[in-house]
């Protein structure tokens, strides 16, 4: 299959030339290791010797174990005048942050770029590496990365829509009708790489259950043990079916049979393995407005129609939010905005940088009025599938746009 490139890329790029550690983060099968690999192509294409470059897998037990006995000794039987150290898959090894510390400080001419798999074993390397480490996170393919697989011109026209959208004039096109094809796809099967490049759509159905299997095998049952196997299941279950709700955890703990105090502890972790994440109230008004129940979404949409065992296809409520979710935060720091009487905004983008009502049929609810009445965002959307236009609530402008504009 043809590479695809990543949106990490120039990010990563940037970094190459300094001393600080590359920690490249993301969930299975995202495309860390191949992406490791493109970064030793580019080293190898901006004259880096050969020789110069070390690629190790800690997957292969005999690198980790000699590695993990003298990380010295290994490093410096590798060592040249200049080295790049492209190790996959750190997480394996024991106490990576607190080795990796002793040897940037060792080697001041030794790059190291890591990948990880899970944060449940690399949320220790902050303490260890504040200072020498810039954390890059590579999740599957982003709508955009996912029309560049299959199809770079549709990719290229909806850049220009985007960038139109997010300059206040969104104008129509008569792609649409392919893009939300596009999304639907996207949708259905979600995009790790491997699921997204396969055409065949049972082999795509087939593909997702072996990577929940694994994430469960691998993640939850190597963190928490065997007996949290069931629970954590339909603690994901009850998640994948209640998108776009707040979160009660009395509730997730009668559904999953985990205690309260557990929920409230394993929910982070869960977020942490890049498979969902959690999303925090809005607010300024402490008297009217919700501030505790947090959202939780899923990082992708594949691994939800599983968790569900719907691959229908139908583009729903939920899952139009959870899309819309997945391409914000991009943008920043994404929150949502309810109050205690029950009126709700979907998304609050940054510090009122951009405020979205998700809407399949794209109509305004007395909500959004309410919080137009309330704030001023600076730009403001209704999202829905297809109906582009502009409105005014309480005096203040909205647009309407498809939901791929975002």
């Amino acid at each position: 299959m043809d590479y695809v490139p990543r949106d990490a890329e120039p990010e990563i790029e940037k970094w190459l030339d300094d001393k600080e550690i590359i920690l490249i983060r993301g969930p299975r099968q995202s495309g860390k290791t191949t992406l490791l690999r493109r970064i030793r192509e580019t080293l190898l294409k901006r004259g880096v010797d050969e020789k110069d470059i070390v690629l190790i897998t800690f997957e292969d037990d005999l690198e980790r174990m000699k590695f993990e006995k003298d990380p010295k000794e290994f490093i410096g039987f590798h060592q040249t005048k200049k080295t790049w150290f492209l190790f996959d898959e750190a997480q394996y090894v024991k106490e990576i942050g607190k080795t990796l510390k002793l040897l940037y400080d060792m080697y001041p001419n030794a790059k190291f770029i890591a990948t990880g798999s899970s944060s449940f074993d690399l949320t220790e390397l902050g303490k260890y590496l504040v200072g020498r480490v810039i954390f890059i996170d590579v999740l599957p393919f982003s709508f955009l990365e996912f029309l560049r697989a299959k199809s770079p011109k549709h990719e290229k026209k909806l850049v220009e829509l985007k960038a139109e959208t997010l300059a206040g004039k969104a104008t129509e096109t008569g792609f649409l009708g392919d893009f939300n094809s596009y999304l639907k796809e996207y949708l259905k099967y979600g995009a790790y790489p491997r699921i997204a490049l396969e055409e065949d759509e049972f082999k795509k159905a087939e593909l997702l259950k072996t990577l929940f299997s694994n994430y469960v095998e691998k993640d939850v049952v190597a963190r928490f043990g065997n007996k949290y196997r069931e629970p954590a299941i339909l603690l994901l279950k009850t998640l994948a079916s209640s998108v776009g709700g707040p979160v009660k955890y009395e509730t997730l703990s009668q559904q999953s049979g985990i205690s309260y105090n557990e929920v409230k502890a394993i929910l982070p972790l869960l977020q942490d393995s890049f498979v969902i994440s959690i999303v925090r109230p809005f607010h300024r008004n402490i008297s009217t407005e919700i501030r505790k129940n947090p959202k939780v979404y899923f990082l992708d949409n594949g691994f939800r129609n599983n968790l569900l065992g719907d691959f229908s296809g139908a583009i729903t409520g939920p899952a139009l939010e959870n899309f819309i979710y997945c391409e914000l935060r991009q943008l920043g720091e994404v929150k949502y905005w309810r109050t205690a009487s029950g009126g709700e905004l979907d998304f609050v983008v940054g510090n009122l940088e951009m405020a979205v009502e998700v809407k399949k049929a794209g109509k305004t609810t007395r909500s959004f009025a309410n919080f137009l009445s309330e704030y001023t965002p600076k730009k403001t959307f209704i999202v829905s599938l297809g109906e582009l236009g502009e409105g005014k609530a309480n005096e203040k402008k909205y647009f309407k746009v498809p939901a791929v504009y975002l």
